[in-house]
């Protein structure tokens, strides 16, 4: 009983603490390198069976590629590259306290390795501060999505959609859990109030929306923000906004909800994007006289 109390308090204050956006910047980069690895797990496990079938390489093998491709991207923003940039960004992935993560970095020569490697990357790392490390973090889930929409599809077809049903299911997968870790109840009162509450809290860490407002009758509701940090990347456009939509997809879904990318800056201007969600409506074919 007293266990049961004490946790519904934790999540009461854990619901707080995202709703206020409070969280450590040092946190929070922690948080996004610990989304980043799941990420690339979670690639590598659906992308597996669909390779495998083709005859290409493992998913391993093609996820490295394409992430050694996105760090190259980040390298020139940062004017870093070779075996420095590697040992960065292993360590800004926080590597050597997630060691079966190091594949992703097997096209750059690994994590450091040796004590020398190991001093570099931290004063690689020291470079930069806790905002610094996780705003650099936050943008390597679109800066990936760029690349993987360029190379996949000289390994599978239909790879967009693939890419789009993988983060659907994500989200679903991420909203189920979040309403347990959040304790919320099966069915809430407000439906998509409570999507938006979960929704944000993915927002939050990789920085989408940081300026936001949202509204619910209820019934319906949507959440509007001043977008995310991929949109402005060389090769981005309105399509992998409405892969990654998917991921809100999936968690609205979780509470019945249809999700629509209402307006993206890609294709609409402004500097805002607004998502929507409204009751799914089950189609029934009219009983024939």
């Amino acid at each position: 009983m007293i266990g049961s109390i004490r946790l519904q308090v934790v999540a009461k204050v854990a619901r707080e603490v995202y709703r206020r956006e409070l969280l450590p910047e040092r946190v929070l980069w922690w948080m996004a390198a610990e989304g980043m690895r799941d990420w690339y797990r979670i690639l590598a496990k659906r992308l597996g069976p669909h390779l495998e079938r083709a005859a290409q390489p493992s998913a391993r093998a093609v996820l490295a590629d394409a992430s050694a491709r996105t760090f190259d991207r980040r390298g020139r923003v940062l004017g870093i590259s070779g075996r420095s940039l590697g040992l960065l960004m292993s360590a800004l992935y926080r590597i050597d306290r997630a060691p079966r993560a190091a594949w992703i970095f097997d096209r750059m020569g690994g994590p450091a390795h040796g004590a020398g490697e190991h001093v570099r990357a931290r004063l690689l790392l020291a470079r930069l501060g806790s905002f610094e490390r996780w705003n650099e973090v936050a943008t390597h889930l679109g800066e990936l999505l760029v690349v993987l929409t360029e190379d996949l599809p000289k390994h599978l077809e239909h790879s967009r959609k693939i890419l789009g049903d993988i983060c659907f299911d994500a989200g679903r997968s991420y909203a189920e859990r979040m309403k347990r870790v959040l304790h919320l109840p099966e069915r809430p009162a407000d439906p998509p109030r409570a999507a938006m509450e979960i929704l944000r809290t993915s927002e939050y860490v990789f920085r989408v929306n940081p300026e936001h407002w949202s509204a619910s009758d209820g019934a319906a509701g949507w959440l509007e923000g001043t977008a995310c940090p991929w949109y402005e990347r060389p090769g981005w456009n309105g399509g992998h906004c409405g892969i990654f939509g998917q991921f809100q997809s999936g968690i609205s879904s979780v509470f019945g909800l249809r999700y629509q990318l209402s307006k993206t800056i890609p294709k609409h201007g402004g500097h805002t994007c607004r998502i929507d969600v409204k009751p799914i409506q089950l189609r029934r074919k009219e009983a024939s006289a």
